[in-house]
């Protein structure tokens, strides 16, 4: 899926292969994770990277990669020398980004801006104009994150359940794991767990189901069909949504949706 970036280069969404492969390009490149995890290694320097995290690439660099399972990535490209897109002002503010390889991870609110992006990008992928829109935005709003220390991480201790709120929503037609949501926080696993119980008074698990049911009934109450729900709601199939909808509310999806008449 090609896009317009920053300089009218081309840039993707898209997934790795699991089998390792290296190579290198004669522009810099800045990759992101939007789902699941891949493994960087960029002069033999190796990381693996979860939802959110990312790596600066520049032209001179090789690199090895892979993804691990499900994965998918958003790449922005600029190219050298630099097209006339932009002034050579702008490009020389954002190519002081590429100076030198880096890993990084995106702050909550950044996380939930490249999902975002890159959900709209796959929903209209022959939209030039909306490509580099998107491709602007993530790398300008990346930059300054790195520029800025205090902001590239947050502090573990809190619990921000709105932001929160915000990722699982873009992210709910997915499989949401919960290491996602803990890598979100920057917590682990079991931290993460324990802080959201104490704050929510329901496991990670259960909120979860929650929101996908409050998506479906929404969805379902609208008029779109139960098969469709399911998989807009991420449930791993229709029945597995009759199940939940049986033991949560006593009612299949498809009585549900009858108490609401037709338009």
């Amino acid at each position: 899926m090609s896009l317009c970036t920053l300089t009218s280069s081309e840039s993707d969404v898209f997934s790795l292969p699991n089998e390792a492969d290296t190579h290198d390009h004669d522009y810099h490149q800045l990759v992101v994770v939007v789902d699941g995890k891949t493994d960087f290694d960029i002069e033999g320097k190796s990381r693996q990277l979860p939802t959110g995290g990312g790596c600066i690439l520049p032209s001179e660099n090789s690199h090895a990669f892979a993804g691990l399972g499900d994965n998918q990535i958003m790449v922005v490209n600029l190219p050298i020398p630099p097209q006339k897109a932009i002034t050579d002002e702008e490009y020389e503010i954002v190519s002081r980004l590429f100076d030198q390889a880096a890993y990084f991870q995106l702050n909550p609110r950044l996380q939930i801006l490249a999902s975002a992006l890159s959900g709209e990008l796959q929903q209209y992928p022959n939209d030039p104009m909306l490509a580099r829109a998107c491709g602007n935005t993530l790398l300008s709003a990346i930059r300054h994150q790195l520029t800025n220390n205090k902001d590239v991480r947050v502090r573990g201790n809190q619990l921000d359940i709105t932001k929160l709120d915000q990722f699982i929503e873009l992210n709910l037609s997915r499989r949401v794991h919960i290491s996602q949501l803990a890598n979100f926080c920057f917590l682990s696993v079991s931290q993460f767990h324990e802080r959201f119980k104490e704050r929510t008074g329901m496991t990670p698990h259960q909120y979860l189901m929650r929101k996908r049911l409050e998506r479906a009934q929404k969805l379902l109450s609208e008029g779109f069909p139960p098969i469709q729900v399911a998989e807009m709601c991420g449930f791993s199939s229709q029945s597995a949504m009759t199940n939940v909808f049986s033991q949560t509310l006593g009612i299949t999806p498809l009585r549900y949706q009858k108490q609401f008449p037709k338009s």
